[in-house]
């Protein structure tokens, strides 16, 4: 596909942005439907941490994922295999990676078409630019669609993704920040700690309980 010189050099932009958040640490607040999410993120080392708004904690360490339902429950310790969700249809996977990888999610914005500069952004602390988007599959014979926005600070640096799904009108917003902040994460004691059964696929805190329909 050839693009106008003007979108190609927006998606450029938003393509070294999301190259640019992978260099440092940062941390993230999420919204999806009704459900929030906290969480920080270094993936230069590859340690995560995230919380939803009911407890529920998954940690990433390495090549493991450990999810506990709340505080003084067992840990469920499982591989950490993202390949499925990361190799999904765009539309669905930026639905359960937003909470849950935030740098997988960002990744997939390089399937985004028709993606524009829209005018000025800004946040607390920074400055920038808005990009417009939108993303459209072709699920089992079904097609998804979706628009959404991503704001670009004055430093090539992801500050926010909105994502709206045209047929549900589920909205998911994704706001980053306080990048370069250390991220200490470890592994819970072997005691805590229980294996996810083989084949029972493991629950993280990101994902939702179904993807939208």
């Amino acid at each position: 596909m050839v693009l106008p010189a003007s979108q190609s050099a927006a998606q450029a932009q938003v393509v070294a942005a999301v190259e640019n958040t992978s260099q440092e640490s940062y941390r993230i607040h999420t919204e999806s439907g009704d459900r929030t999410f906290e969480g920080a993120f270094d993936p230069v080392e590859r340690v995560d941490v995230i919380t939803r708004h009911d407890g529920v904690e998954t940690r990433f360490v390495d090549d493991m994922i450990y999810v506990r339902e709340g505080p003084g429950s067992t840990w469920t310790a499982s591989p950490r295999k993202l390949a499925e969700l990361e190799s999904a249809p765009a539309i669905v996977s930026l639905v359960k990676l937003a909470p849950l990888d935030p740098q997988a999610a960002l990744q997939r914005l390089r399937s985004a078409t028709d993606v524009r500069e829209q005018g000025p952004a800004s946040g607390e602390g920074w400055t920038g630019e808005r990009f417009t988007f939108s993303l459209e599959d072709d699920e089992r014979g079904k097609i998804l669609g979706a628009t959404g926005s991503v704001d670009v600070d004055d430093q090539g640096r992801v500050r926010r993704l909105e994502i709206v799904h045209t047929e549900t009108g589920h909205r998911n917003v994704m706001t980053i920040g306080d990048f370069g902040t250390p991220v200490s994460v470890e592994a819970p004691p072997a005691s805590e700690v229980r294996e996810q059964p083989a084949g029972k696929p493991i629950k993280q805190a990101g994902e939702p309980a179904a993807k939208p329909s």
